[in-house]
């Protein structure tokens, strides 16, 4: 196998093919309800050349849930969930990254504007995500292979 540097790191070789998005009219029962079932972190919200329009993130749904207030009856509740959808929750202002983009520039900026996951996009349409668990991931086992090898010598 091919050793790799860091710096030599591309998003294509750390980012999760996109298995779930939804579209802006998607009641927000059933994005919350795929968050849940499927325990995602994020959910890309995309049109219909599925390119990101904004992303729902666990925050921006509990938030919501949280205005909506425990206090009504569920039956109020529900009927006003009913008619909200994804595109009532999600954040607009999505910065994406290109597949082919160094993975040290998509850690500094998930950093520095303090986000967990950000979309990967090829000619503008979502194929994945990318989370800082992954680059972290990455990064640490490119550090240890290094370690092990400087050690070996």
């Amino acid at each position: 196998m091919e050793e790799r540097q860091s710096s030599d790191l591309r998003v294509e070789h750390v980012f999760a093919a996109a298995q779930y998005r939804v579209y802006p009219e998607t009641p927000l029962t059933e994005v919350v309800g795929l968050m849940v079932r499927r325990r995602l972190n994020a959910l890309p919200v995309v049109g219909e050349q599925y390119e990101v329009l904004g992303i729902i993130t666990v925050g921006d749904a509990l938030d919501r849930v949280l205005r909506e207030g425990p206090g009504e009856d569920e039956e109020g509740r529900e009927g006003r969930e009913k008619k909200l959808t994804a595109r009532d929750v999600m954040t607009r202002a999505v910065l994406c990254v290109s597949e082919t983009q160094p993975l040290l520039d998509a850690a500094r900026t998930m950093v520095n504007r303090n986000v967990g996951q950000l979309p990967v996009v090829r000619d503008g349409e979502l194929i994945g995500l990318i989370t800082r668990d992954a680059v972290l991931s990455a990064l640490h086992g490119r550090r240890d292979d290094q370690d092990e090898r400087e050690e070996d010598s």
